[in-house]
Formats: structure tokens, C-alpha cells, sequence
């Protein structure tokens, strides 16, 4: 049966098994411990992806685009979603019935996310002077899974109450300032505190109870990019292309834990 994709019309929700063990790799991922990968438009950091944390649905990485270039027309099965951190870019994408003279284009700046969906042709080119650097979430799942970054800011000692999904998977990647991760063991008996570096990321599986937070209460607020890989109906809404603009800095007001981050 031929798969429906974004754009096409809508996609039963089907829940997802439970992975047994719920995970058996790192939470934490430091940004020295990625997976380093260099690329016609500059590097990519892998820091949660199969290798690393052992979750084959989903990799979160930091990309840097140099100067001038840009990255290949990629046409793929994965789902991605770009949030821009630094840097100034255009962004070029060829959805089904979009002529190839006329793509549709976006200005790369901070707060800006893209999310593009299966099998859409699309290039990021840096316009810049300086390094476009980016965080992307990559989903490796066929529609209605599909990924999606936001920005956050935890004051200091604010977070999420503790929780877990059965339909995503979570991660969060730290731009700047203290951040924590509570993660359960993978049958939600124990739970655990571990830091999480600047410019590092931290898992959170399904099915497993967790928290994020600013764990310093006198100290400077936590700037953080939420990553998820969503699996629901709601995805049978999804459109082609996604585009979406944060503030120009890239982060948003404090969110409070009953906000359901």
C-alpha cells in the first residue's frame, strides 16, 4: 500500500509498542561525545542518534554552515525540523506541484524553524559572513511520525513536573546556562539527576518517567531547545513544509511546568 505523506490527507493513529528495555544507552550526550560529520556545507554533530543513545526512530544534531556554501537539493525519507540558533541563510524547498524555477523560499535568522516532511527536495544556503548554525531533529519514522523543535527558557530551580509520553520521544539540547535532566530507570522504579553541559543534549525515551529543569536556584536562567519526534493523528494534519518564526532571539518566555512542555 502506497504511504500516505504530509500534504495528502489524514493517517489513522496506530500506538506505538513499548521498547523493551525502554532504553539502554546514555541519557546525556556531551557535545565532545558526538558523532562529528563533515559536509559539503560545513560539519554536523550527531549527539543522539542510534550510535549514541541507541533510539533508531530519531537524531538530534548540531549543524554548522560555513560561509558561502550550502547544503546538496536532498530529497529523503526522513522528516526534519531545523530551528535556527546563529547565522543568516535562505532556505529553498520543492513540495509537490512547485515548479522547479520557483521554489518556495525563507530567510534563515534566529527563531526561525522549518519543519520539511518525506520525500520534499529542500537546500539551506548560508548568506552570511558568519557560521549559520543550526539544531535539527531528524525523524527516521514514516508519517504520522514526524519532528519538532521549540525554544525555552527555565528560570532558575523552574522546570516541567515530572512525566512520560506514550506517543514521542523527547530530547532537549542547551544553548546556554544550567541544565538538568530527572530520568527513571526503564521499568520507572528509580529515578536519577544528571547534568546536562551547554551545547549537549539529553534523552528522554517513551514510557520512561522525567524531568527538565534549572537546577541552580540563585543562578542564571537555562536557554534550551526542546526536540520531539511526535507519533499521532495530529500529524495527518501536517503540511509539506512547516515554517514558523520565534522571537528574533531565538527563545521564548519562561514556561511554567503545568504548561505540558
Amino acid at each position: 500500500m502506497t504511504p500516505i505523506l504530509p500534504g495528502q490527507g489524514r493517517v489513522p493513529y496506530t500506538p506505538l509498542r513499548k521498547k523493551e528495555p525502554a532504553y539502554s544507552g546514555p541519557i546525556v550526550v556531551a557535545r565532545d561525545e558526538g558523532i562529528v560529520e563533515e559536509q559539503p556545507y560545513g560539519r554536523s554533530i550527531k549527539l543522539l542518534c542510534n550510535e549514541t543513545v541507541g533510539d533508531e526512530t530519531f537524531t538530534l544534531a548540531e549543524r554548522t554552515y560555513e560561509p558561502g556554501r550550502e547544503s546538496q537539493v536532498v530529497e529523503k525519507h526522513d522528516s526534519e525540523a531545523v530551528h535556527i540558533l546563529e547565522g543568516q541563510g535562505i532556505y529553498a524547498a520543492w513540495p509537490a506541484n512547485v515548479s522547479d524555477d520557483r521554489p518556495i523560499t525563507a530567510p534563515l535568522q534566529p527563531g526561525m524553524e522549518i519543519i520539511t516532511g518525506q520525500f520534499v527536495k529542500h537546500r539551506i544556503r548560508n548568506t552570511g559572513d558568519s557560521p549559520l548554525v543550526a539544531v535539527v531533529t531528524e525523524c527516521h519514522a514514516d508519517f504520522p511520525a514526524y519532528p519538532h523543535n521549540y525554544p525555552a527558557i527555565f528560570q532558575p530551580g523552574k522546570g516541567t513536573d515530572i512525566h512520560q509520553h506514550d506517543n514521542r520521544v523527547e530530547a532537549f539540547y542547551v544553548v546556554q546556562g544550567p541544565g538538568a535532566v530527572i530520568i527513571a530507570d526503564p521499568d520507572n522504579t528509580t529515578t536519577r539527576e544528571l547534568m546536562v553541559p551547554e551545547r549537549g543534549a539529553a534523552y528522554q525515551p517513551m514510557y520512561v518517567y522525567h524531568r527538565q529543569f534549572n537546577p541552580e536556584p540563585d543562578g542564571e536562567p537555562c536557554y534550551l531547545i526542546h526536540s520531539m519526534v511526535v507519533y499521532t493523528h495530529r500529524g495527518s494534519r501536517m503540511p509539506q513544509v512547516h515554517i514558523r518564526q520565534h522571537e528574533l532571539d531565538g527563545k521564548t518566555p519562561l514556561w511554567e511546568a503545568d504548561s505540558h512542555l
